[in-house]
């Protein structure tokens, strides 16, 4: 098997790439190991793809190092491809999917990822082009998310200024949402939608405690407007994943599982999908079934 590691060199390492690169060095003799630095926005993308073409008799498998980002762009690359499977070195700001197989703790053995059994998961896949890993949100985390990208490098604490703006401006979104031919926003407002295949976003926040990585459906949660002291009230609840059961949340939010997923608007409107921006008027969301390969190491007792 063919061990390639996709490096993100900006993604949030303590010590730079270079740490992990030395660490590799010792398991050179054991394992055929291939090291990629990514130098641009979806460069890991193309460079995946390209690999899967011309090693495409060969098992590959592919180590993301990085974020929430990098990974989803290691998963664009070779999602559907047999003879691919994706695991990864967690070392961004957010590490949102990790925290759905385990935490963080459990990826970091280099020994225990080479040995990793694969596990088919589901992936989300939008517009017919684009594949999502962990989550995808609309309002208000949307424009956390735009915003918290901007300031990425510039502001010590990009996420939470990102909050503060969307506590002004993106309290009341017209997106509506139809879930497998159901719309759950008549009025076609909303304050935050996710859509999720993992169970966590915005670095903590545990939105579809329901997950289940194979079971061919979408957690959605959608909750309507709600003035900012509400919003405030209730954000330790949707942080611990206890909004879903809570008669606080009753009057304001709808929690569905589906398959297929329309949003449409007048307007463009933004989709952040595991951390990356898109906009358009219309986005259609359907779920692939274990479509993806990934890598799951044994759990440090």
């Amino acid at each position: 098997m063919k061990h390639v590691f996709i490096i993100n060199p900006v993604a949030g390492f303590e010590n730079s790439f270079l740490t992990l690169s030395n660490r590799l060095k010792g398991f050179k003799d054991k394992y055929d190991i291939t090291i990629y630095v990514t130098s641009s926005i979806k460069d890991a993308t193309e460079y995946v793809k390209d690999f899967c073409k011309t090693h495409d008799t060969e098992d590959i498998r592919f180590y993301s190092c990085g974020g929430d980002g990098t990974l989803g762009e290691v998963v664009n690359g070779i999602a559907g491809k047999d003879n691919a499977s994706v695991t990864c070195f967690p070392c961004g700001s957010g590490n949102d999917f990790v925290k759905s197989v385990g935490g963080k703790e459990r990826f970091l053995d280099l020994e225990k990822l080479f040995n990793a059994e694969n596990k088919k998961i589901d992936l989300i896949k939008i517009n017919d082009e684009i594949y999502s890993l962990n989550a995808l949100n609309i309002g208000f985390e949307a424009r956390v998310c735009r915003v918290a990208n901007r300031l990425r490098g510039k502001s010590k604490n990009p996420y939470l200024r990102g909050i503060i703006n969307a506590l002004f401006t993106g309290m009341k979104n017209k997106i509506f949402v139809e879930v497998d031919g159901e719309v759950l926003n008549p009025d076609g407002t909303l304050l935050l939608c996710t859509f999720a295949n993992g169970g966590y976003v915005g670095g903590k926040y545990n939105c579809a405690p329901k997950f289940k990585l194979d079971d061919g459906l979408i957690e959605v949660c959608l909750v309507k407007p709600v003035s900012i002291f509400t919003l405030l009230k209730l954000i330790k609840k949707y942080e611990k994943g206890e909004h879903i059961d809570s008669p606080k949340f009753k009057k304001i939010l709808k929690y569905k599982q589906a398959k297929n997923i329309k949003l449409y608007s007048d307007k463009e409107f933004d989709l952040c999908v595991d951390g990356e921006m898109y906009s358009s008027k219309e986005f259609n969301i359907e779920i692939k079934p274990q479509l993806l390969s990934f890598a799951l190491p044994e759990i440090t007792k």
